[in-house]
């Protein structure tokens, strides 16, 4: 990225801070996919000539959280001996700060790297929001981890966990926590974790319910809750385990709706929003789809082009670059490729064949990825082809979280509970 483009783009990320109040500095990270909720950042990132050099190296404990960064600290989340754990590491050192605990079972899965949580502490003015793969809600003090509050909305609300428990984060408007705990979502207050809200379709995709009720509940799904506007108007796309649904964050009533079938229920790439469309893709050969979400429910165009089992693409210029393809440590194993799509008509630009299954963001205008066996990829971001810029293992498997950028700083975690930080700075 030259550094015309470069500067307008970063002053551009100091208003949108500025204007929603976050509290964390302009390269944080402070909750899953950035602060933009796309994976990108405008971070200076340069590879060094003889690879990353590593900060430091802790283990945390199994799960396949990534990491938030915000203020000089680092959050995650992990699990030992069937108790989940949100910890607090410093960013320079790595010590870990403080840590909170509570009863969480840590195996959902036959398979070992599957175990411990999935989704990623949210950090908003100084709390830091969690959602346990069994449907604890915590809101945590930054600075000490105090429980501020803790709600269990299974028990409570009658959430109903998706087969692999739930894995999307905290999406947090205004004074609003709103979370992938129900078909429609639930949205709790951000400051006494009360409810709401709570929205739930019935089996044909109607709304049944779009104020709190007090018993029953719905099948929560994977992803996490992104943004929307339509019209100047704000709304929350939830993708669940066989509907995008898009509902409005003050009350849950649905704005727009569409079924999404996926064979095992496993929508769990975040949708990805450029103006009023958005994508979603999802593993076993279900295939990808534009939609926009101010017209009918028809999509722009719908084809098998882009099949992600967990780990979302990234929009960049017009193009959408992705990991084609299932991991081998889960089922329905299929072939493993980097592609890039046009982002106007879903048409395969090009593909790569020869990266491992990998997470991937865009990082001063280049794909930064990570394997699951633990090499970690730069390559130019671009539609005339594949230009890999430098690769190092940095890790072992399974890597199954996509790497975080925050301030010249690579933060890379595997399922065993490594977190390693490695400095990127030009």
């Amino acid at each position: 990225m030259n550094k015309n483009i470069r500067i307008p783009f970063i002053l551009g990320v100091m208003v949108i801070y500025i204007i929603s109040g976050f509290n964390c500095a302009a390269q944080d990270w402070p909750w899953f996919r950035g602060v933009n909720h796309n994976g990108i950042s405008g971070a200076n990132m340069q590879w060094p000539a003889n690879g990353p050099k590593e900060v430091w190296k802790t283990n945390v404990g199994v799960g396949h959280s990534a990491v938030s960064v915000v203020e000089g600290f680092v959050y995650t989340m992990s699990n030992k001996n069937d108790m989940d754990i949100v910890v607090c590491l410093d960013a320079k050192t790595g010590k870990e700060i403080w840590k909170q605990t509570y009863d969480c079972p840590a195996n959902y899965f036959a398979a070992k790297p599957f175990d411990g949580p999935g989704s990623t502490p949210t950090v908003d003015q100084g709390v830091v929001y969690t959602f346990s793969r069994s449907g604890h809600a915590l809101a945590l003090n930054a600075k000490t981890g105090a429980v501020i509050w803790k709600r269990d909305l299974v028990e409570e609300e009658g959430a109903k966990s998706p087969q692999w428990g739930f894995s999307g984060s905290a999406l947090i408007d205004g004074d609003r926590v709103i979370l992938n705990a129900t078909t429609g979502g639930i949205c709790l207050d951000s400051q006494t974790g009360k409810t709401i809200w709570k929205t739930v379709l019935d089996n044909k995709g109607k709304a049944a319910a779009t104020q709190i009720i007090e018993t029953g509940g719905s099948e929560g799904g994977y992803a996490t809750p992104v943004p929307v506007q339509v019209a100047g108007k704000k709304y929350m796309v939830i993708f669940g385990t066989q509907t995008i649904t898009v509902v409005n964050p003050e009350n849950g009533s649905i704005f727009w709706k569409v079924k999404r079938p996926q064979p095992i229920g496993v929508n769990a790439a975040d949708p990805i929003v450029e103006g009023t469309n958005i994508f979603v893709s999802a593993g076993r050969h279900s295939g990808c789809a534009r939609y926009d979400i101010s017209k009918d429910t028809i999509p722009v165009w719908d084809n098998k082009n882009m099949n992600n089992h967990w780990q979302t693409c990234v929009l960049w210029k017009g193009h959408i670059y992705g990991c084609e393809g299932n991991n081998a440590a889960g089922a329905g194993r299929s072939p493993i490729a980097l592609r890039c799509l046009d982002w106007e008509t879903g048409t395969i630009i090009w593909e790569n064949k020869e990266i491992d299954f990998f997470g991937l963001i865009v990082a001063d205008g280049k794909l930064l990825m990570i394997t699951d066996a633990g090499e970690l990829i730069a390559a130019e971001a671009s539609p005339a082809g594949y230009k890999e810029i430098g690769r190092a293992k940095v890790l072992d498997e399974h890597c199954f979280p996509a790497p975080v950028i925050a301030n010249g700083f690579i933060y890379l975690r595997n399922t065993v509970g490594d977190v390693v930080c490695l400095d990127m700075r030009p």
